[in-house]
């Protein structure tokens, strides 16, 4: 009967994504929409096989899908705890501990959401992982249809390069199909950059586009508010630049050197509040994790300048080099090494054969997402001992760096190299 109900529902979705005004308007061929959602659906198995199959019951991605079937009983025999309970704190200090990583209200807020999104998905799916997975990746796949939409503005001659680099990124693809946060902040972040491109682009920031920000500030907020913190500066930057037509890049190294001045000195002026501190209590709080296969040396980050200072290259190294490629203790980095291997290749190739038609590389959004992205990537670094969370972790941001990277290679003037050796 479950299979029947997957088909059946797939085949529903299928017909209904290319009917969906803003996948329609994405310039997309129907077939290309089919194939690529189609692709997001597999992934969406992929990580949920292995997942179980691999790393048994005990998984985020499994564990939160039964919480959900919990969530759907509770509605059915109890509708009233069940519409209230996700309001209620458990903890000794009530509502405070808004960016604690453990044990508090506002963390368990991050699980508890999705477990009422599935508990509603399961009055359809009768509790199948897999059925709510096609759920949660038909919202999902807009996400990748945002960022397609604003890229191939930019990059207009480059289709198939902005629909590897939007849709088909192993990792991005595999880690934000997954019924996890990952998805949630993905797509979040798609239509949150999109409404904010199209309203600068148009000169006007519509209700339509305000709402569309506001309940996306929002939604990073309640799933990962360090997201939504590390994309403030950057989205006030771009905006400000798009509008008083500043040059992008200085603009932008300004904008975050008077950011870290006052992250850093922030402290000094409110002694109640310490970003610094903050940070340094998630990476604490991840310490305290039973230690991983994939577990990596961590300096212990401290609450004042030099330690931030100090700590950064290791920080970079993580999520720009890691995992290496004598890192293959552990089976599952293989396809990763090979992935990240291919990166680092193809940023070679664009230093030395950068396209000179392109003339998009200083575009103000371009610079906003390189900006965040190596933002997000240090952060990241700072507080994660664990490689296969970084990997994870990093996949969202990808798009940001490697679109750019892919389709700013000059790929006529590498066959013309080989042109002239063959003659």
């Amino acid at each position: 009967m479950e299979y029947i109900l997957f088909v059946f529902y797939l085949l529903i979705l299928c017909w209904l994504i290319t009917k969906v005004s803003f996948v329609k308007n994405s310039g997309l061929s129907n077939k290309y929409i089919l194939l690529l959602f189609l692709a997001k659906i597999l992934a969406g198995l992929v990580i949920g096989w292995v997942s179980y199959n691999v790393y048994g019951k005990g998984n985020d991605y499994w564990n939160v899908n039964r919480d959900g079937w919990i969530e759907y009983q509770l509605l059915l025999t109890n509708p009233k705890e069940y519409f209230t309970n996700i309001f209620h704190s458990q903890y000794s200090q009530g509502y405070s501990g808004v960016f604690d990583s453990f044990q508090s209200f506002w963390n368990d807020l991050r699980n508890n959401i999705i477990t009422k999104i599935l508990s509603v998905f399961n009055i359809f799916s009768r509790g199948n992982y897999y059925i709510n997975s096609l759920f949660f990746n038909f919202f999902g796949f807009l996400g990748h249809v945002a960022f397609y939409k604003i890229f191939i503005q930019l990059y207009k001659n480059k289709q198939r390069a902005v629909i590897v680099c939007c849709f088909l990124l192993p990792s991005m693809l595999y880690f934000t199909s997954g019924v996890q946060k990952d998805s949630i902040v993905f797509t979040t972040l798609g239509f949150l950059c999109y409404a904010v491109y199209k309203s600068i682009g148009d000169n006007n920031f519509t209700a339509k586009h305000l709402l569309v920000i506001f309940l996306s500030l929002v939604t990073l907020f309640l799933i990962r508010s360090y997201v939504l913190i590390n994309i403030l500066p950057a989205l006030v930057i771009w905006i400000v630049v798009a509008k008083y037509k500043l040059p992008a890049l200085t603009s932008f190294v300004i904008g975050y050197i008077i950011t870290g001045v006052i992250f850093f000195g922030f402290n000094s002026i409110v002694h109640s509040i310490n970003p610094l501190k903050t940070v340094t209590d998630k990476q604490a709080a991840f310490f305290t994790l039973p230690q991983a296969s994939t577990q990596i040396e961590l300096d212990t980050l401290h609450p004042n300048l030099k330690s931030f200072i100090s700590n950064a290259p290791q920080a970079f190294n993580h999520l720009l080099l890691r995992p290496y490629p004598t890192e293959l203790h552990a089976k599952s980095l293989l396809p990763i090494n090979i992935e990240l291997l291919l990166y680092q290749l193809l940023f070679i190739v664009f230093l030395f054969f950068k396209s000179k038609k392109e003339k998009h590389t200083t575009d103000p959004f371009i610079i906003f997402g390189v900006f965040f992205a190596l933002t997000m990537f240090l952060f990241i670094g700072y507080i994660m001992p664990n490689l296969g969370s970084i990997i994870r972790y990093r996949s969202i941001y990808l798009p940001f760096l490697l679109t750019p990277v892919i389709c700013g290679i000059g790929w006529e003037r590498i066959g013309n190299l080989f042109k002239i050796k063959n003659n």
